[in-house]
Parts: structure tokens; sequence; C-alpha cells
């Protein structure tokens, strides 16, 4: 028992040492794997608010991981409206990069900039450089003689609009977009204006309109937003030039995904024989301009320009005299207004995504700026046929 009892013991003193030791490579093991990690840096990432949702998007691709991108528009709101809380104002007075669209879009605008004066932000307005086309307060059914817009004068002479595309670097040979390609003549896809007896006397509104405010709308016209695209990856490289190989690898990739996206939608036009959609605000004067697609808004070209009845009442006989089938809601509009004019007419509803902000289904389907576009392209496919 004695001799047992030793042998236990000893034993019992063995497993004890080995404990010990097993213990001691354990927490050598953790000390090393502790100092490794504190000798790895961390990827330096360029903190960007947004207002739009295209500039989201744009940034997330280009920026890759080097970017943290937030909007500042919330889901479902209307960029026009929305005004930033006082904590939304301080956070971007922390951010690197504060990017906004101009164009008078984002109402809050001369806010944002005049708290950042103070700061250290580096703020990009990311349509400058563009060629933006003034807006025309007749888009939403109003007499389009009245104001020298003859369809002979408007088939997309870009002279006609002030847009040499030589002065805005676009020039479209570059992009394989001879305008000519871009089928604006519109006998190439049936819309003879003609044909569609596009008489603007016929819903003609007499009131005077003030000419030369800038269409925002920018981002809803392909080509000119390989631009928006090259001013946000110009204002990474300089924040971040380190990055610059991988801004610039993203940048060309998105600009070839954009001229695919134009390839589109003038493959649709090949498939449509109208030219005329009636949309719930007139926010789509960029699709005239590079496509021939002319667009009857109820609204103006900010949603909070309500229509008078008059109005309403003009859009209305210009769908039945011209057997407009269809009125395009839009996603964070308002539809009472829209509605009156489809139930008069006994029209359908289609929907249009002006890509200012997600709407909750957006967010919850993974949606992103080509998607959206693609199945705009769809809307418009079936509003023309």
């Amino acid at each position: 028992m004695k001799i047992k009892s030793m042998f236990f013991a000893m034993m019992l003193v063995i497993s004890t040492f080995l404990v010990a030791c097993g213990g001691a490579q354990e927490e050598e093991v953790v000390e090393n794997t502790t100092i490794e990690a504190e000798v790895i840096e961390e990827k330096p990432v360029i903190q960007v608010y947004t207002t739009i949702f295209p500039l989201m998007d744009f940034t997330q691709r280009i920026g890759g991981e080097y970017v943290e991108v937030k909007n500042i528009v919330p889901v479902g709101a209307d960029a026009h409206t929305y005004e930033p809380s006082p904590k939304t104002m301080v956070d971007i007075s922390n951010a690197d990069l504060y990017i906004y669209n101009g164009a008078g879009i984002e109402g809050f605008a001369d806010a944002v900039a005049e708290v950042l004066k103070a700061s250290n932000v580096k703020i990009l307005t990311a349509s400058e450089g563009i060629d933006l086309i003034a807006f025309d307060h007749d888009d939403h059914g109003n007499d389009h003689d009245d104001h020298g817009h003859d369809h002979d004068d408007h088939s997309h002479d870009h002279d006609d609009h002030g847009h040499d595309h030589d002065d805005h670097s676009h020039d479209h040979d570059d992009h394989g977009h001879d305008h000519d390609d871009h089928s604006h003549d519109h006998d190439d896809h049936g819309n003879d204006h003609d044909d569609h007896n596009h008489d603007h006397d016929d819903h003609g509104d007499d009131h005077n309109h003030n000419h030369g405010e800038q269409d925002p709308h920018v981002w809803l016209d392909p080509i000119r937003s390989i631009k928006l695209a090259e001013n946000i990856k110009d204002a990474l490289v300089e924040l971040l030039p380190e990055g610059a190989e991988v801004f610039e690898s993203n940048f060309q990739t998105l600009k070839s995904q954009l001229e695919e996206l134009d390839s589109q939608f003038k493959a649709m036009l090949q498939d449509v024989s109208n030219d005329t959609i009636v949309v719930s605000h007139a926010g789509y004067g960029y699709w005239t301009d590079r496509y021939g697609i002319k667009q009857v808004g109820i609204s103006g070209i900010s949603p909070t320009n309500e229509p008078s009845i008059r109005q309403i009442t003009q859009v209305v006989e210009y769908m039945k005299k011209h057997n407009v089938n269809y009125v395009i809601f839009e996603q964070n509009i308002p539809m009472n207004i829209a509605e009156t004019v489809r139930s008069q007419v006994g029209a359908e509803a289609l929907w249009l995504h002006n890509l200012e902000a997600l709407v909750q289904e957006d967010v919850t389907n993974n949606e992103d700026y080509f998607s959206l576009m693609r199945k705009n392209i769809e809307t418009l496919r079936t509003a023309l046929q």
C-alpha cells in the first residue's frame, strides 16, 4: 500500500509539472499572437458622406475597402426637401470627404457648406465640369411652341442646347457615342413627331417661365455619369494617393459598365414606336437630351412644384388625344396627384426609379445603380410600345 501511495504521489507530481509546462507554452503562444497582431497595420479608410444614392454607389465601387460611405438622405426621403439634423451636420464635419451632386437638387447644400467652412472636410461638387442641361418648366405638359421648343429645332442638335461635346470632354467618338448611333433621328425608331401629333398647342399653357434653371438629375444619363465617377475617383486619389492604382482600376470598370448601360438604352429604343412618357415629376430631361425620350411631367422638376388644376387638366387631355396608356409613378414621390391623372384617363400604372434615394424594398432586395437602371429600361420599353 505504501509503495502504491508513493507511486500515485509521483504520478501526481509529474502530471502537475506537465500541466504547468503546457500552460506556460500556451501563455507564450498567446503572448506571441498578441505581439504579432499589434504589428499588423490597419489599412487607412476614408470616411465619406454623400447626399444621393448614385454618389454613394459610385463611391463604394471606386473606393472599395479604402472607403466607408454613408448617405445623408435617408431611405424613402426626397433630396429636394430633406433637411439634415444637427447630429448629421456634426457627423459630416468629422468626415474626410463630403460629396454632393450640386445644380440645386439638395436644398440643404448651402447649410452644410456653411458648417464645413470651419472643418478640414474636403467638399466635392460631383456635377462639376458636366454639361448640365437647362430645365424646361414646360415639361409638365405645357405649350412648347410658346418658348421656342419646336420639335424640329429640338431634334437633339446639341448646339441648340449649348452642349458642344468638345467643350465638356465627352467626345462621343471616344465613347463610341456618335449621335447617329444614339438613334436620335426619331424616324430610325419610328418616332416621327408628325405621327404622334405632338403639337403642344393642344395642351398649351400661356404663363411666363423662367428659363436657364439647370436640371440636376445628371446621374440618369449613363454617359454624363462617367464624369460624376471620375470626379469622385480624383477626390479619393487626392485624399489617399497610395490607393490611386486601385481607384483608377475600379473607375475604369465602372466606366465600362456605364457605357454598356448606355448601349442597353439605345437597344431598347430600337424596339419601341413612341417617344413620350407621362411621369409624376419632370426629372428625366437627360433622357430627352441623350435618347430622345420626351417627358410630360405632372409635377415640375421638383415634386414640390405642384401643378395647378389647369395643368392637370391639360395632361389628361394630352393623354386622351395621343392615346397615352400609362402614368408612371416614382419610388419616393407622393402618388396622389399622379393617381388623379391616371384614374381620370383610365390608364395603367408603371414605376420608374429616379435613384435619388432608395426605399426599403430596394434595401431588402440589395438593389444597386445598375439593377435599378435596368428595371427603368424595361419600364420604358413597356411605356413606349
